[in-house]
Formats: structure tokens, C-alpha cells, sequence
């Protein structure tokens, strides 16, 4: 690939292998892409194949996404396997795309089934115009387990449980995590949901009884507001697997994290 993409595979890999120590990332589990059109200025047209969008997305046209390739595994990514990763470059009318390739095996890979959300996601930034270009979805066992308990199936309910157990989950989300209800993983009524929750200006998604989905300036930023998010999650379940309520942060002590951090609600 361009050398230009060396620091993002390297950054890939490196989060890949924290998903995979975190047991996020079972089998061929969860997925991650980046803009890297900026990077790719005046390379070449991707290649004659062509293989359509079920829902075109002009918005995208022209641009180059770097993806974790569908059916391959994190852990293989982590220590650098070949073709665990593929460039696509979207047609000019959005209509669908070409993988960008030297040889025929990776001319192979396709990218992510979880394509469209991702799609959705990167045009929703650049309509918004939002510095961020990295999309990671992965498989956080805590935060699933919490949107699978009566009582979190709201997103104010889940943010309330998670702020009010951690302050990290103040201080650097202040504006907590977005809940997408379940429906079909890879389909375009994912993608939609999982934009309607990013555009209520959250960084992170929950995808109820599935899994999480994040975006970031970098893939590390991505992978740390699900870190947190999910230590978050495990305190709460760790109170209540020992018969207890979390107490929690009050209301007052939520108020002062805003006023002393500066945080935007």
C-alpha cells in the first residue's frame, strides 16, 4: 500500500491487539475504517472491477477509505497478516466502489459487511464538518451485558448509570454514549440509526445486545472513549453482581465536574 498509510496500519494493528487482549474481538468481530483521502491526493483511479452500494452515497464519491477486510480478525491484523486490511476508493457518483490493489489477493479482499455503517458514519462527519476520520466498531462484553439489563433500554438511563459510576465518563465524554436499538447487524437500518445517535453530537454508539461503535481523530482516541465507557459498565454490573445499587456520583458531584472541567452538556 501507499507509504503514506504506513502510521495508520501501524495504529490499526496496535488497537487490534488491545481488542483482542480485552476478548472485543472474538473470531472475526467488530471492524475499523479511516478517511485517507486527504493522504491519497492524486493517486490513481481505483481499479475497472466494480462492485455496487445497495445504497449509493455520492456524498463519499471520490473519496479513499482504508477498512479491516470482511471475515478477517483482529488478532491477524494485530501482528501484521497480509491483506487483513483493504483501500477502497468510492466511484465518483457514489454509486459504489473499486478496491485499490497490486496483486490479485488483495484485490480480493472486501471490506467489512459492516460497510454501510461506516459509510453512513464518514459522510455524516464530512456533511457536519467534524475533524474526525476514524470509525472502529468492536465488541465491549460489559457494555453489551448493560443494554441487555431491564432498566438501561433508554439512553438517558444508560448514561445515567454511566456517569454517575466513573468521572471519567464526564471529563472526557461529557456528552456520554449514543443507544442505537438492535436490528440486523450490516444493514442500512443499522447505518441510519447509528447516524441518528452520532448527530445527537455523541462520539460513541451503543449498539444494543451487539455491540459499540466510536469515531476519533485517531484509531486510539476511538478505542480509548470505548475503554472508558466499559470500565464504566463493569462497575456497575460489579455492584450489582454483589446484591447492591451503585451509589454513584451525585447530581452536585456531576455539576462540579462540569463547572471545574469546562464541559460542554
Amino acid at each position: 500500500m501507499h507509504p503514506a498509510l504506513k502510521p495508520w496500519l501501524d495504529e490499526m494493528a496496535e488497537v487490534g491487539a488491545y481488542l483482542w487482549q480485552k476478548g472485543w474481538a472474538e473470531r472475526n468481530a467488530g471492524n475499523v475504517s479511516v478517511d485517507v483521502t486527504a493522504e491519497l491526493v492524486g493517486a490513481p483511479p481505483a481499479p475497472a472491477e466494480h462492485v455496487g452500494l445497495a445504497a449509493p452515497c455520492p456524498a463519499m464519491g471520490g473519496h479513499f477509505l482504508l477498512v479491516s477486510g470482511t471475515g478477517r480478525r483482529f488478532r491477524d491484523l494485530a501482528r501484521g497478516a497480509p491483506n487483513s486490511v483493504c483501500l477502497i476508493r468510492i466511484d465518483a457518483d457514489g454509486a459504489g466502489y473499486g478496491v485499490v490493489g497490486g496483486d490479485p489477493e488483495a484485490l480480493a479482499t472486501r471490506p467489512t459487511s459492516e460497510l454501510p455503517a461506516h459509510l453512513g458514519v464518514h459522510r455524516s462527519l464530512l456533511r457536519r464538518g467534524v475533524p474526525e476520520r476514524v470509525v472502529l466498531h468492536t465488541h465491549p462484553t460489559e457494555l453489551i451485558a448493560l443494554t441487555m439489563l431491564a432498566g438501561y433500554g433508554d439512553e438517558a438511563a444508560v448514561n445515567r448509570a454511566l456517569f454517575s459510576v466513573h468521572p471519567e465518563v464526564k471529563v472526557t465524554i461529557p456528552r456520554g454514549a449514543g443507544l442505537a436499538p438492535y436490528v440486523l447487524p450490516g444493514s442500512e437500518a443499522l447505518a441510519e440509526a447509528t447516524v441518528a445517535a452520532l448527530e445527537r453530537d455523541h462520539q460513541v454508539v451503543l449498539w444494543a445486545k451487539h455491540g459499540c461503535l466510536a469515531v476519533g481523530a485517531s484509531v486510539v482516541a476511538a478505542f480509548d472513549a470505548i475503554d472508558t465507557l466499559n470500565k464504566a459498565a463493569q462497575l456497575v454490573l460489579l455492584c450489582r453482581g454483589a446484591g447492591q445499587e451503585p451509589a454513584g456520583l451525585s447530581a452536585a458531584d456531576l455539576a462540579e465536574l462540569v463547572r471545574v472541567f469546562h464541559l460542554r452538556e
